[in-house]
């Protein structure tokens, strides 16, 4: 496949490079140093699962067009990015290709579909840990590389049996779903809790599950952030409160949420798009989110007050 990767990061570059790799047709779209380092030292993975050196390797600067439209564009920006990177993936684009938006959030489809219609937007959540080391070089933490996606409507389409069939080539660990909606909200009402609790606290998971009063606001956001996606007709099983709440127990005690490692670096962060959108999905729906109000005034107070960077556990970070 002709496949494009917009953003890399943990996610564009663990995924981009084992596809590289496997002998698929990789274009990389990267800017400042990042971008520099990978045209001309090429990328390095660092992985559990196996590193790699890909050079030479082709890189186009945000808008620069591909000498023809590409198969599937691979979105792995920050949210907050994602509107500016709307028109570098539309550059990418033609009528047959598809875009999967590999986000921490429930709203890329929404952001993009109106900038690269007609090409087809298709729903795809990652499961990963990982961090740009350095410029040109990628740090996969943990031994979890998963991808999930769909058709938005539960259809089969041959674009995505394309990119499973590539995924396999590339031994990436990946799952065709045709309950896209549902897989995108379980990870939501996981992440968006995990990472504003972390942050707010400054924990690892260790910490976060070792404090009474912590896991119990914890849970608190679980179910509010459930209440609001089942308000929105999302078919949320009927355990996934405590199936979310048993996978932040699982999590390594040193584990830390990608927010709170944005944090702790000073860049910012995709609060608005995670427990923001908690909030602003449940006021659209009607649906009370005390608890998740509560902790993103608190974080946004912390923040306009510059609260010190300090935090307890070790060094994971997980999208």
């Amino acid at each position: 496949m002709r496949i494009a990767v917009v953003g890399v990061g943990a996610v564009g570059g663990c995924f981009g490079a084992r596809l590289a790799a496997a002998g698929e047709d990789l274009v990389f779209v990267a800017r400042g140093a990042h971008g520099r380092a990978l045209r001309t030292g090429g990328l390095r993975l660092r992985s559990p699962l196996g590193d790699l050196h890909l050079k030479p390797l082709r890189v186009l600067a945000p808008g620069e067009r591909s000498d023809r439209p590409v198969d599937l564009v691979l979105v792995a920006v920050k949210m907050y990015d994602l509107v500016a990177a709307a028109p570098a993936v539309a550059a990418l684009a033609g009528p047959e290709t598809l875009v999967l938006p590999v986000e921490n959030g429930v709203e890329a489809g929404d952001i993009l579909e109106p900038v690269v219609a007609p090409a087809t937007v298709a729903p795809a959540v990652a499961y990963i840990g990982g961090h740009i080391e350095a410029p040109g070089v990628i740090r996969h933490v943990g031994t979890t590389a998963r991808l999930v996606f769909g058709s938005p409507d539960g259809r089969a389409d041959p674009r995505l049996e394309a990119f499973a069939a590539a995924c396999r080539r590339a031994g990436i660990d990946h799952v065709a779903s045709p309950a896209m909606a549902v897989e995108l909200w379980r990870k939501f009402v996981f992440l968006a809790p995990f990472a504003a609790m972390t942050a707010l606290a400054r924990v690892s998971a260790g910490g976060l599950r070792g404090d009474p009063a912590l896991w119990a606001r914890t849970r608190a956001l679980v179910e509010e952030a459930v209440a609001v996606g089942r308000a929105r007709g999302v078919p949320l099983p009927g355990d996934v409160v405590e199936d979310r709440l048993a996978l932040i127990r699982g999590l390594p005690a040193d584990m830390r949420s990608s927010m709170l490692a944005d944090l702790l670096a000073g860049r910012r962060l995709e609060l608005e798009w995670l427990l923001g959108a908690v909030v602003r999905s449940g006021e659209t729906a009607g649906v009370p989110v005390p608890e998740s109000r509560a902790v993103l005034e608190a974080l946004q107070a912390a923040l306009a007050a510059g609260a010190p960077a300090q935090v307890e556990g070790g060094e994971r970070t997980r999208r």
